[in-house]
């Protein structure tokens, strides 16, 4: 039984969490269906079914589709999420579309939020027939 034998891959509902490390810079999109920790920094647009978790150490300019976000380190540019959480490091400026928004004392939001209910937020499977490869979108969002 080797490091690459198949036999000894195990795999979950979500997969593992992919993490861009501190360092690391990436530009681009990236889209995924795991879980996602970013020690880094990332420019661009960003999609997963699952959670996103930026660090203290992270930096993300750009978008976010994702289930959940959970922001501790700088975020600025736009998220569409079920819940986004701000925690005590987290730095958010822009524009929030979710159903629930919860900010720690000491996190820091300049920006808009839109609350929508659980209903008009559709998640990428249910979605996938319509052809878009958000992972969370919002309904309408011209509506909002």
């Amino acid at each position: 039984m080797g490091l690459f034998d198949k036999s000894s891959r195990t795999t979950g509902q979500l997969g593992t969490t992919t993490l861009i490390a501190e360092g690391a810079v990436l530009t681009g999109e990236i889209a995924l269906k795991s879980n996602i920790q970013i020690d880094g920094k990332i420019t661009g647009t960003l999609r997963t079914d699952a959670h996103v978790t930026i660090s203290p150490t992270g930096h993300v300019n750009g978008s976010i589709f994702a289930d959940k976000a959970f922001i501790n380190g700088s975020f600025e540019g736009e998220i569409f999420a079920s819940s986004v959480e701000i925690l005590n490091s987290g730095n958010l400026k822009g524009d929030v579309t979710c159903t629930d928004l919860t900010i720690q004392k000491g996190g820091l939001f300049l920006g808009t939020s839109k609350t929508v209910s659980s209903e008009d937020v559709v998640t990428l499977s249910s979605n996938k027939s319509n052809g878009n490869n958000a992972a969370t979108v919002v309904k309408d969002k011209a509506a909002i």
